[in-house]
């Protein structure tokens, strides 16, 4: 209904354009319509350019994500990181208890140490002649497997980032039970974004590892490509995944904010194009209204790309015709027209 009500409100002001002459006041827009024709505008067809966009929403990540997975079903001892905090390869994020009989920490501690004791013996024997270096390689060896044994332990018990960045999440807190397998943070490397969606098939088709984009977060942009199309559907989604990157750029964004994501998947020149207000729908075709010697005609049209406002036309305009857009809501076949500048 407001949509009828606008249409009549911008014919009103068409015909009091047209029609404002003296001694026609006394007339019905009806009468005035017969005799001198409805009021539109009109722009004559050219050839443009388009780029069809197609926007999605996705939450920025970091250029490459790395987490943190807990190894043991125990509880949580610390927490050494805070969200936000920017973290170090190697440095420890969360910690269980030492005593944690499934890590066996202790026992590798103590076992560790007495081979490395013994080891240290025999390599001073072995650089004064006593013993035979087969005698110090066995050592070796067993002090090198203590060693190797203590060291899977201590990830246990110490789950480390695996990579530098920000902490983007934290899944536990202390005094938390955890469970083998359980997802406990995540790290985001800080070099740039990525973003992660689904997207139709048909749409798929078009994308391309280059193709442009463009990630919007209030008022920060930033400019990237798709850095790689799936080959295979989401079996859940029914989607296409995609990665698009984002060089950091010097903005500042937040990582795990929602962007809106524009991608540019096709672009043309020398096309005509038409806005989607001047196209009407009828029985599943398209059809513009054009001016033909003062008189209205309806053309049926055929479309292309769209980016949801503006169609590219691939049959039924020719550039020169004279496109009908006002004044469009009250044409029928043949009508009188008046074009009003």
């Amino acid at each position: 209904m407001k949509k009828v009500v606008i249409i009549t409100i911008i014919c009103l002001g068409l015909f009091m354009g047209a029609c404002g002459k003296k001694g026609q006041q006394g007339k019905s827009m009806e009468q005035i319509q017969k005799e001198e024709g409805i009021p539109v505008r009109v722009v004559t067809v050219t050839e443009d350019s388009f780029s069809e966009e197609l926007t999605y929403n996705a939450v920025l990540g970091g250029s490459s994500d790395s987490y943190g997975i807990s190894m043991l079903a125990d509880v949580v001892a610390g927490v050494h990181a805070k969200v936000g905090d920017r973290v170090s390869a190697g440095q420890v994020i969360v910690s269980f208890p030492k005593t944690t009989p499934s890590a066996q920490f202790e026992q590798a501690s103590t076992g560790y140490n007495a081979a490395r004791q013994a080891y240290e013996r025999m390599k001073k024997l072995h650089e004064e002649g006593a013993i035979s270096q087969q005698d110090l390689d066995n050592v070796e060896t067993q002090y090198l497997l203590a060693k190797a044994n203590m060291e899977s332990s201590r990830k246990m018990i110490n789950v480390t980032a695996p990579l530098s960045g920000v902490l983007t999440s934290m899944a536990v807190a202390p005094g938390e039970m955890s469970y083998p397998g359980q997802i406990l943070f995540q790290v985001s490397a800080t070099a740039g974004y990525k973003a992660k969606f689904n997207v139709p098939d048909k749409v798929a088709r078009n994308l391309k590892v280059g193709t442009a984009a463009t990630a919007t977060v209030g008022d920060l942009s930033l400019e990237g490509k798709v850095s790689k199309v799936s080959l295979a559907l989401d079996p859940q989604t029914q989607g296409v995944p995609v990665e698009v990157s984002f060089p950091a750029g010097g903005q500042r964004v937040s990582y795990g904010v929602t962007a809106r994501v524009k991608l540019q998947t096709q672009s043309r020149s020398g096309v005509i194009v038409v806005n989607r207000e001047q196209i009407v729908s009828e029985n599943g075709k398209k059809f513009v209204w054009l001016a033909q010697k003062g008189h209205a005609v309806k053309r049926e049209i055929e479309t292309g790309m769209d980016n949801q406002v503006r169609f590219e036309v691939i049959s039924g305009l020719e550039p020169g015709d004279i496109l009908i857009t006002e004044g469009i809501a009250l044409l029928s076949e043949n009508d009188l027209i008046k074009v009003i500048e």
